[in-house]
């Protein structure tokens, strides 16, 4: 039980020893991956931020030249003025839209009234077939529309995206439309200067899920419709935040920081990569692995070296107390053995109240068999006398002891008179009938004198005196002629002052 408990300590002190590094290791590297989460999304909502501002400003410089030029168009109606004049009153405020790659007014039927911008239009210009045109035409209260990315009927045709307003005529009827377009190379000029890793992405949607721009650009991704997507409905659903998610657009998975137009029907997004955000973290995390792993081995390593120790030590100590209670040359549990065999039965007889017998074997003439055929002979017999008492008892509480020199000593608990002189006799026949020569004696064979005493132990009684008892059994079988057993009356239990049963 004493092991058990050791190993059971050692391993319980080896688990929380292995789980304390696990659990600080584990620890470690969560609160180094969420620093690392929480700086990634500082650093890409700073970027929406400056790219939100710089885009609603210049949006909006765009939409006050919208808004100037249709307040022109209501004074041009009632006022006749040279065409120098009437393209300051419409066009004024177009010049501060550094941002507008070209300003137009269309009729109801979708031809040129009149342009403002670096390209001048066709003069056959007609925007009838655009989407913006269409959807001012059908939708009355649409207020500011921004279109789909199309291609722009100027000379290099560029993709480009319009902003539009709805003109009305004094019946509130449909009169035409203004346009200021954007041309989407513009807009990714103001990303190049960032640097969002080699799979970092900037893209801009409209209102429904449409996909206006994206940097790096690449025009096969641009114009989808992603309305459908859980992850553009988030970013059309709230209003800003950060997420991770895997891109519907190219399926990388990456950090989103998101943020929608206070003025505009647009949503910005700024998305990390996260296999670049956490590479740093990662190899961090490979290498404390590592360690942990490592230093997770060297603990079961310790303690399997500690345990194989410990059961060294309880091996040895074990072959110690073992040699301790044994007798070397016949193998049979010692003297030190039989006290305390002796002890542990006593108290258990009188806890039960059963009986208890003692048998002590005595070898007869064996001082003039040593002298006759030497003490190795004489241990030969110790041997053989030794192996007949061990082969005697069959009951495992049944012990037979060498009490010293020539004599042994046989426990018999649960053995009443009757049965331990029955032990007794069948001792002593079968010691005769393996004839061993012993001329010193009258008997020419060796023989052996065996005492029995049994006692009924109780509280009170003195153990002692089965002891004597058995002692002066002995006594009697040698002054009896030896090669004898004997014992002292009836079955009784023993008392202080008086004597337990004996046979000698």
């Amino acid at each position: 039980m004493k092991r058990l408990l050791s190993e059971v300590y050692l391993h319980l002190i080896a688990g929380v020893i292995a789980l304390g590094i696990l659990g600080i290791s584990a620890h470690t590297l969560w609160m180094d991956r969420l620093g690392t989460w929480q700086e990634a999304e500082k650093s890409s909502r700073n970027v929406l931020t400056t790219i939100a501002r710089d885009l609603d400003n210049n949006l909006e410089l765009l939409d006050l030249s919208l808004k100037g030029a249709i307040e022109g168009l209501r004074h041009l109606s009632s006022h006749r003025l040279s065409p120098d004049l009437q393209y300051r009153m419409l066009f004024d405020r177009a010049a501060s839209a550094n941002f507008m790659a070209a300003l137009l007014l269309v009729d109801r039927d979708g031809r040129l009234i009149a342009d403002a911008g670096p390209v001048i239009a066709l003069r056959s210009l007609n925007v009838s077939d655009r989407e913006y045109f269409t959807a001012h035409k059908n939708t009355h209260h649409l207020g500011l529309y921004v279109s789909r990315p199309y291609r722009s009927k100027a000379p290099h045709g560029d993709l480009t995206i319009g902003i539009s307003r709805r003109l009305s005529d004094s019946n509130g009827g449909f009169a035409g439309v203004v346009i200021g377009s954007i041309a989407l190379n513009t807009i990714n000029q103001r990303f190049e200067h960032l640097s969002l890793g080699r799979h970092g992405a900037i893209n801009l949607f409209r209102g429904d899920g449409v996909l206006l721009t994206r940097y790096p650009f690449d025009e096969s991704q641009i114009n989808q419709d992603l309305g459908g997507s859980p992850h553009v409905q988030r970013l059309l659903r709230e209003k800003s935040g950060t997420f991770d998610s895997v891109s519907p657009i190219d399926g990388v998975h990456r950090i989103i920081s998101f943020d929608r137009l206070e003025k505009y029907p647009l949503v910005l997004t700024v998305a990390l990569s996260m296999d670049e955000v956490f590479a740093a973290w990662e190899r961090k995390a490979l290498v404390l692995s590592l360690v942990t792993l490592v230093l997770c081995c060297a603990v079961v390593g310790l303690t399997f070296l500690f345990q194989r120790e410990l059961k060294r030590r309880t091996r040895a100590e074990t072959k110690l107390r073992r040699i301790a209670r044994t007798d070397d040359l016949t193998g049979l549990p010692n003297r030190r053995a039989f006290r305390e065999t002796f002890e542990r039965e006593w108290r258990q007889a009188v806890r039960s109240g059963s009986p208890l017998s003692l048998l002590f074997i005595d070898a007869d003439y064996f001082k003039s068999f040593n002298d006759r055929y030497g003490h190795g002979r004489g241990d030969e017999v110790l041997r053989a006398i030794a192996g007949t008492l061990d082969a005697s008892i069959r009951r495992p509480r049944d012990i037979a002891t060498r009490y010293g020199g020539e004599e042994f000593a046989i426990i018999l608990p649960e053995t009443d008179l009757t049965g331990a002189m029955r032990i007794a006799n069948a001792v002593r026949e079968t010691i005769n009938a393996m004839a061993m020569a012993h001329e010193g004696s009258p008997y020419h064979i060796v023989t052996v004198s065996i005492g029995v005493a049994s006692a009924r132990p109780s509280r009170g009684n003195d153990r002692n005196t089965l002891l004597e008892a058995a002692d002066q059994a002995l006594y009697r079988a040698k002054a009896a002629g030896r090669n004898a057993v004997r014992s002292l009356g009836e079955d009784h239990a023993p008392s202080r002052g008086s004597l337990p049963n004996a046979a000698a």
